[in-house]
This record gives structure tokens, sequence and C-alpha cells, in this order.
């Protein structure tokens, strides 16, 4: 099998200001100047916002919910889901994750928002460039660290119960394409119950066996099913929703080992080699 090359490490501090030209785009690739930044180098997707975008009809803001309000690209007519929008959509997907960045004002830099999920987007009426009524998207971003790993009371009884593994794919691929009507309100809500999805399926996938040491779980749950834990492979964090093919199922030992060992960067290619692997021949 060949060797995976590894990603640069995206790891960026909340309310830290960066610079385009000098911090992100010449290690992690993307446009320099548009606002949805997909870079082909590494797992991600920059955002921009900042108050220069009101005059072209875009108003982000984080509302009470904690669930910021990201308008999409193009300036004249109609939004589309193509360009920058279709990688918001399809970041999960694509296995990228989403970081947000405000803009500080000419030559004052990029504070860091954090990183968060795409839980869907709606449509609005607003004003373009040249000030006619347009079709404008909205997408509704959750901060990873709001969307928990473990069951909220209630919410994963609700869950649809797959059958076979076959079945839970299926669910999970299904569930990680963002939908579309989605509101603050239900984005958190929203998001958790599609990444449960992922993760059941992600855990049925192994078996019961971690899948970077190939060793049993080392302990059960009270349930009775095998303890191994999801792990992002193409991120620092483990909250949000992502893609079954970035996700890897494993024991804490090698968790702990990837997050925080000295050779974590070989181990989590390891593990993405196998994963994908894996994948390939569910997929076949």
């Amino acid at each position: 099998m060949e060797a995976v090359t590894a990603p640069a490490e995206l790891k960026f501090e909340i309310g830290k200001i960066y610079h385009r030209q000098k911090d992100l785009h010449p290690q992690f690739g993307g446009s320099w100047q548009s606002g949805i930044a997909s870079s082909a180098q590494a797992p991600v997707v920059f955002l921009f916002t900042g108050d220069s975008g009101e005059q072209y009809g875009y108003r982000d803001a984080l509302d009470e919910h904690g669930v910021f309000s990201y308008t999409g690209e193009g300036q004249i007519g109609d939004m589309t889901l193509t360009g920058g929008n279709a990688a918001i959509t399809n970041h999960a997907a694509n296995g990228k994750a989403l970081h947000l960045f405000k803009a500080l004002g000419k030559g004052k830099g990029q504070q860091y928002m954090g990183e968060f999920a795409c839980a869907g987007y709606s449509w609005a009426r607003g004003p373009d460039r040249e000030g006619n009524d347009r079709n404008v998207i909205v997408f509704r971003l959750v901060p990873v660290d709001r969307v928990v790993e473990e069951a909220l009371p209630g919410e994963a009884e609700s869950l649809p119960k797959p059958t076979s593994l076959s079945e839970a794919r299926h669910l999970a691929i299904q569930a990680a394409s963002a939908s579309t009507e989605v509101e603050p309100g239900s984005s958190v809500r929203r998001l958790y119950r599609r990444s449960e999805q992922v993760r059941e399926y992600v855990l049925m996938r192994a078996n019961g066996i971690c899948e970077s040491c190939r060793k049993p779980a080392p302990f059960k749950r009270k349930d009775g099913s095998p303890y191994l834990e999801p792990h992002h492979i193409n991120r620092l964090s483990d909250g949000g929703l992502d893609h079954p093919q970035y996700i890897g199922a494993i024991c804490p030992s090698c968790h702990r080992e990837i997050h925080h060992g000295a050779h974590g960067k070989t181990k989590n290619e390891e593990l993405r080699a196998y994963v994908e692997a894996a994948e390939k021949e569910a997929s076949a």
C-alpha cells in the first residue's frame, strides 16, 4: 500500500489574528481573495466574514442558539449551489473542515472564530451588488464543540435503527449531506442526529475491533456493546459531523496516542489508509 502524505496541520487559536497572505494560503492553499476558499492542499474550506459584505446583501451573524448564519457567495443575480457554496454543503462528504475567520478591515488581518460544521441552509431574498432583489443562500453553521458524541436524552432512541451494515452505511452517507430548510433553533439538534447516524455506522463497521491497532475493544459498555471511540481523521477536534470515509472507530489508547503521542501523525495516516480501503470495499 502506498504511503499517504500527511496534510499540513490545521491548528488555529480562537481569537488570534491571522493574515491570509502570510499565515493561511501559502501553507494551506485556497483562493487568496474569495470569501469561501476551498483548499486542494489540505482538508479545509476557509470562510471569511466581515462588515464590508453588508453592501452586497451579506449579513452574517452568530445568534442566541450559537449558530452562525453565513451568507453564500455570488454578488450579482441569484446565488447557486456551485463553486464555494457547493464546497460548504459538501464539506463533510469531501472530508473538509470549515474554519471561519472575521475580517477586521484592510491590512488588519483575520480573527479566527473557530471550526464549524454545516447543519444545512435556507433560501432568503436580498439585494445583489447592483441593488436588484435575488435569491440568497444562508448557511447554518454550528461550532463543532456544540455537537456532542454522546446521546442527548431521548434523541438516540428516536433515530432509525439499521438492521444491517449496508443499511447503516446508507443512512450514514445520507446523513453526511447538508439539507435544506434548517432554521437556527433546530440546527444543533439536526446536526447531532445526523452525526449520531455516522457514528453508529462506523462502530458497526469496526465490529468491536480497533481500526488502528486491530485489537478487540478494551471493555464493553453498559449495554454490552464493545467500547470504541469515533476519531475524525482530518481534524484535530472530534466533535461535529463528518463522513464515514474520514472517521475511524478506535480504542481509547490509540485515540490518545493519535492526539498526543510523538508518532500520532504517522498513526493517524495509517488509520486513514485503513479506513479508505474499508470504505472502498464497502462501496464496491
